[in-house]
């Protein structure tokens, strides 16, 4: 790391691509631990466990966020801290302050042991932490586990210590700084808040933390067998990538990424990472980001840093999320954790005190279902608890990357039932979330967002009778749903053979609104044989895009190698043939003048089925009339007259 940034460490470690639910009694009368414990220095590097990549920025920010007055609010956990000899009064009075904070926002029934120093760790670095130990974990108690899982969140889950000798958390304070400020007020001017700080790393010890890394442009994470289970870090297994398509794919499923594999190391560093789940969904559905929280993936993978931290030009230290990002600055006070990471603990099966709670009891008021896709719109459909006191929804349309916008708003006395139709939505990725007014003027957002995507449909294809150089016309047609608007365009593509690119053919204009369903097509005129598949890619004036899935058209031939061509005839300049092959061969192509002498030959390899131009350059060719010949792997085909003008 450079060592002019000062380096914010906190234990860094990843997930899942399951949700686990939050533990209660049952869970703790089933969750065990499988097999033994293992050392965190089995799972994370040393320089990781020292560098979790904070940084200072030396600007003053001049800004606070603090917790809400308890008002009788009860720790729903106990932190208990093992001070080293030189930590003096005001920096454990410091600690303990962030130690109270966390007290409130987790709940367990076993104590968790921290263990913090002081000590030189280097004149960039703030602060590291971490669990003491990881455990596989079954939850679910089939004997399985389900996750790697550090030492607080074990003892969460179980009821009990995991190991109760030793300490849950590690913290190393860096004694070499002289820019803390360990008051209670607010961090002037040139400091950092020793509080803001502490309760970062506190964090990181609670498992928000990754276990993700790049090396030579290969990615990789941590993973496990733990007693014939394959497991992988309870945050991990959480973090997707956002797709062009707006899909998302779970970085720690395999059939998404190999492990390690160089496409891992272009997700992890992409910009382009979320955490899933319906909590943290949820709380960032209440805020103005994007609807899961976006993690830091900057584009040089920076260990302990990437992944284990929100995205800080997401969650600028304004926002009251900016806990966990990976930047702070001078002047910062920030002393609460944020609905975006009570959220990710809940989502990792934290059970949650009242000081995160507080974010998610109106929150699950409703609970959004999958919607029912119609022919160009769609039909939200929710539960709604009994206490919910609803006066009013809200519908908002995100439409592909853009920003929401409500669509609709109904009188809850209104709806019979909770449904909710939208109609003539048109081509699009859609994203809806759903909102409400309370009688008393309160707001909530559903966690859940609903995403769908609405594409051309009965693609379909038609071919003619073949010409004499059995050539076919392909009609290919499709059909554009209600809503769609003026301005969309329909690419048509042409794969070539089993296994080529899709190419652009033609485009087809829409330049009107479609009000009802309305079929469009398109003629693809004198098509050689071969295999083909042929699709529509609808485009938006802003270059928002969908693809159908494509159609395929074998147009067949007699013999073992197809010829078309050559092409013009007569030739100026160069000459164009298509060649087809039944089966994988090498044609060579031969090129005799009017004496029988060979002038031209060339070797091409002819995939089976995959129309193949070879274009011959005669412009060093004197006019005149030349024959040319093709030789595959088992016959002759004809030879053909070929007039040269120039």
């Amino acid at each position: 790391m450079i060592l002019d940034r000062l380096l914010w460490i906190g234990l860094c470690i990843g997930i899942f691509s399951l949700v686990v639910q939050p533990p209660d009694a049952s869970a703790q009368e089933t969750a065990q631990v499988v097999g033994g414990p293992i050392p965190h220095e089995q799972v994370l590097t040393a320089d990781t466990y020292e560098d979790c990549g904070l940084r200072k920025r030396e600007v003053d920010a001049f800004v606070s966020h603090r917790p809400s007055p308890k008002r009788g609010r009860q720790a729903t956990a106990t932190i208990e801290v093992s001070y080293g000899s030189n930590f003096t009064p005001e920096a454990r009075e410091a600690f303990e302050r962030a130690a109270d904070i966390w007290e409130t926002h987790v709940s367990s029934p076993v104590p968790i042991q921290i263990e913090a120093s002081f000590r030189d760790l280097g004149s960039g670095t703030l602060a590291a932490a971490g669990p003491n130990n990881f455990y596989g974990v079954d939850t679910e108690g089939d004997g399985n586990a389900d996750a790697i899982v550090g030492d607080a969140l074990t003892g969460a889950y179980l009821g009990e210590a995991p190991e109760p000798e030793q300490a849950d958390i590690i913290v190393n304070v860096n004694s070499q700084r002289d820019d803390w400020h360990y008051g209670q007020g607010e961090a002037p001017a040139g400091a950092i808040d020793f509080t803001t700080v502490i309760l970062h790393e506190i964090g990181h010890g609670l498992d928000f933390l990754d276990l993700f890394s790049v090396e030579n442009g290969q990615g990789e994470y941590f993973t496990s067998t733990v007693e014939g289970s394959r497991v992988v870090g309870i945050y991990d297994r959480q973090v997707v990538e956002e797709q062009g398509d707006g899909s998302l794919s779970t970085l720690t499923n395999e059939d998404n990424f190999s492990n390690p594999s160089e496409s891992l190391g272009e997700a992890l560093t992409d910009d382009r990472l979320f955490f899933e789940g319906d909590g943290s969904a949820g709380a960032a559905a209440q805020g103005e980001g994007p609807v899961l929280p976006k993690l830091y993936a900057p584009s040089q993978f920076q260990g302990g840093s990437s992944i284990a931290h929100l995205d800080e030009d997401t969650y600028p230290f304004e926002t009251q999320d900016a806990l966990m990002t990976p930047f702070i600055n001078q002047a910062e006070t920030n002393r609460t954790p944020g609905p975006i990471m009570c959220g990710q603990f809940r989502d990792m099966g934290w059970p949650l005190g009242p000081g995160c709670d507080q974010y998610f009891a109106a929150l699950f008021a409703v609970n959004v279902q999958e919607a029912e896709t119609g022919p160009g719109g769609l039909t939200l459909s929710w539960s709604e608890r009994d206490d919910a006191d609803i006066q009013t929804y809200l519908v908002d349309r995100q439409y592909f990357e853009g920003d929401f916008e409500t669509i609709r708003e109904v009188d809850a006395s209104e709806l019979d039932e909770r449904r909710l139709t939208i109609e003539k939505l048109g081509i699009g990725v859609f994203t809806f979330r759903l909102r409400w007014v309370r009688s008393d003027g309160t707001t909530g957002t559903a966690p859940r967002t609903v995403r769908d995507t609405i594409n051309v449909k009965n693609v379909n294809t038609e071919e003619s009778p073949p010409d004499e150089q059995e050539r076919r016309t392909v009609e290919l047609s499709w059909t554009v749903p209600p809503g769609t608007s003026s301005d969309f365009r329909y690419q048509i593509e042409r794969q070539r053979g089993p296994e080529g690119p899709f190419e652009p053919l033609a485009t087809v204009s829409q330049d009107e609104e479609v009000d009802e369903e309305q079929e469009r097509q398109y003629t693809a005129a004198r098509q050689t044989p071969g295999q083909y598949e042929y699709r529509v890619r609808s485009q938006d004036g802003s270059r928002n895009a969908v693809t159908s899935a494509s159609e395929a058209v074998q147009i067949d031939f007699e013999g073992d190698v197809y010829a078309l061509g050559p092409y013009p005839n007569p030739v100026r300049g160069r000459a164009t043939l298509d060649l087809t092959a039944r089966e994988d061969q090498d044609v060579t192509v031969e090129v005799y003048d009017a004496l029988g002498r060979r002038i031209y030959a060339e070797d091409r390899e002819v995939r089976a089925q995959a129309p193949t131009p070879i274009s011959i350059d005669v412009t060093q060719w004197a006019s005149g009339m030349y024959f040319l010949r093709l030789r595959g792997e088992s016959s002759v085909g004809e030879t053909r007259k070929m007039i040269v003008v120039q």
